[in-house]
């Protein structure tokens, strides 16, 4: 992984101080401190547990380090110790070839939620051409909740930013639903979006992997759909698609019933990556049920079934990925950070041993690399990247990585 031309270096801390804000800044501060020197441009990226005051802790970050810290709340994080139920992680980006700008975007609770997308990423835009015509990476920190699907935020970012890849997600909380924030130094936000552009000498790799275990070979396809809802799939109405496998639909909850059963769709347009869709919610009334993402009509569907193996060997497969993908694009270019995006679902799966894709990342990450991560309710990653330009999609049910 080491290489002669140095763009980004980094350094990663935790803390499980989430009482005390005051406190946990300067734990985390201090921990970058005796890691890293900060080179003449850095950024922070903070991801934590829904119960920290991550508006303080951002703030007193930004105070310690003098630098712009983003980042957003998460079911859980990971760190090369491995999987955190309650914590703090901050990563630290810092280069003299390379600049990191950060904006938040106004209220997308509105109709023109596109321009504001945009303007946020306008903001990011550096003055001049001293870093180049576009950005190398775009990071992503995205509300949940909103009325418009997850694929709305890469669909808008990506042609904003000239195809630049995306890595990023939607902020999480514990299934509670209401605790899900972004930050951005100071300040925290239940419905806007926080972009961090970096410019310059910058080479990120990136690998994905969706979990695809086949439940039963009933393939349908989707009839009629809208955005991200379902109406028919075949002959059937979504409910009855759904119960033509053996699954209840009269549940309480199903986000969390319809976890292990993710929808796989197969397009036939030439993209080869299929999509994954969970259930967000369903309506037996009118036969239908909606889903974090868009569902494309005319796409094949079929539920799957995910178990605890397949989370398992798709955590592994991706890593090996993405690491077999640096060793071929980055022999005169020095790695620093692993970015990892997983899926809450993963977690959910994993359950007792939760801890399951942070031992294995623990123990395939290469030595003199950090590693920063966090389970969001959907993640954001380049389906494929090639010269610069990247497909970027809205994932479920899927790990990603962002090699830096």
């Amino acid at each position: 992984m080491k290489g002669e031309e140095r763009g980004v270096k980094s350094a990663t801390a935790i803390s499980y101080e989430l009482d005390n804000a005051v406190k946990a800044a300067r734990e985390l501060a201090g921990s970058i401190r005796e890691k890293l020197t900060l080179a003449r441009n850095s950024v922070g990226i903070l991801l934590c547990d829904a119960d920290t005051d991550g508006a303080s802790v951002t703030a007193e970050l930004k105070k310690i380090l003098g630098l712009e810290v983003a980042g957003m709340t998460t079911l859980a994080t990971l760190d090369a110790g491995g999987h955190h139920e309650a914590a703090i992680v901050l990563t630290v980006l810092t280069a003299d070839d390379c600049g990191f700008f950060a904006a938040v975007s106004e209220s997308l609770q509105c109709d023109d939620y596109a321009v504001r997308i945009v303007d946020a990423y306008q903001k990011t835009v550096p003055t001049g051409d001293v870093y180049g015509s576009g950005p190398g990476l775009i990071f992503a920190f995205c509300p949940y909740g909103l009325p418009f699907s997850g694929d709305t935020y890469p669909r808008i970012l990506s042609p904003a930013g000239g195809d630049a890849p995306i890595i990023g997600g939607l902020a999480s909380d514990d299934y509670d639903y209401e605790r899900a924030r972004v930050f951005f130094s100071g300040e925290e936000y239940a419905d806007a979006m926080v972009v961090v552009s970096v410019w310059g000498n910058v080479r990120p790799a990136f690998a994905m992997r969706h979990v695809t275990s086949r439940f039963a070979e009933r393939i349908r396809r989707v009839v009629e759909a809208k955005g991200n809802i379902v109406y028919k799939v075949g002959e059937e109405n979504f409910i009855q698609y759904l119960e033509g496998f053996g699954l209840k639909t009269d549940v309480e909850d199903p986000l969390l019933a319809f976890t292990s059963y993710p929808m796989m769709l197969t397009r036939e347009d030439g993209d080869e990556t299929p999509l994954m869709r969970h259930i967000l919610s369903l309506n037996r009334s009118e036969g239908s049920g909606s889903f974090f993402g868009d569902v494309p009509t005319g796409a094949l569907a079929n539920i799957c079934l995910v178990n605890k193996d397949d989370v398992k060997l798709a955590c592994r497969e991706s890593m090996q990925m993405l690491l077999e993908e640096a060793r071929r694009s980055g022999e005169d270019y020095a790695y620093s950070t692993v970015f990892c995006i997983s899926c809450c679902a993963r977690a959910m799966i994993l359950g007792s041993d939760s801890d399951a894709e942070g031992r294995i990342l623990s123990e395939m990450l290469p030595e003199g690399l950090s590693l920063a991560g966090a389970y969001c309710l959907g993640e954001i990653c380049p389906a494929r990247y090639k010269q610069g330009k990247a497909s970027n999609r809205f994932h479920n049910c899927s790990i990603t990585f962002c090699l830096l």
